[in-house]
């Protein structure tokens, strides 16, 4: 997630190299108000393998990414939009796929630390006629307390309903995944 390729609202962004998932940096994002997001114009190319669909509403499709957070109260909401256009997209809330801790549901539910959150395309709303073939615009928009640091890391798509939940490369549960985070 290069911080060129994205545009902060209500808060701030940078590059941090002390707290990554994967690779060496992930992208800080701290917050001036109590809702936030960031929107970014750049070009993932065709995502149809992955959506079920060269355009409109996709039929298949999870996308996944990390967020770090040091405190439960930092994020209690996240939600995607993904498509063609600022008015061409499918937005859905995030969930987590299922924690390790006992008796925690699914659902939104943020630990302090990292937390992988996956966007399942089949529970999108769809807004206009995305075309998926040429998909050129996300926007991650979060609810939560001003001043909250969160680091955003890895945002990939894979083609079925699941994602596994390890981000680093290990994909169990779907049929194939891309990176979309900017080269």
């Amino acid at each position: 997630m290069g911080l060129a390729d994205w545009t902060p609202s209500s808060c701030a962004i940078a590059l941090d190299a002390a707290t990554f998932r994967v690779g060496s940096k992930s992208l800080k994002v701290t917050s001036s108000a109590t809702t936030w997001s960031i929107v970014t114009a750049q070009s993932f190319g065709d995502l149809s393998a992955y959506t079920g669909a060269a355009s409109g509403t996709p039929s298949t499709g999870t996308l996944g990414v990390w967020l770090y957070a040091a405190n439960t109260t930092d994020v209690t909401s996240v939600t995607l939009r993904v498509g063609s256009s600022a008015s061409d997209y499918s937005e859905v809330a995030g969930v987590k796929p299922y924690t390790t801790l006992a008796g925690a549901a699914a659902g939104f539910t943020l630990l302090a630390g990292w937390n992988y959150y996956v966007f399942r395309l089949v529970n999108a709303t769809t807004t206009g006629t995305p075309v998926w073939t040429a998909a050129d615009y996300a926007r991650l928009a979060f609810v939560g307390t001003s001043g909250a640091d969160v680091y955003l890391d890895y945002l990939t798509i894979g083609d079925g309903n699941v994602i596994a939940l390890n981000g680093v490369g290990t994909r169990t549960e779907e049929i194939g995944y891309a990176t979309v985070t900017p080269a």
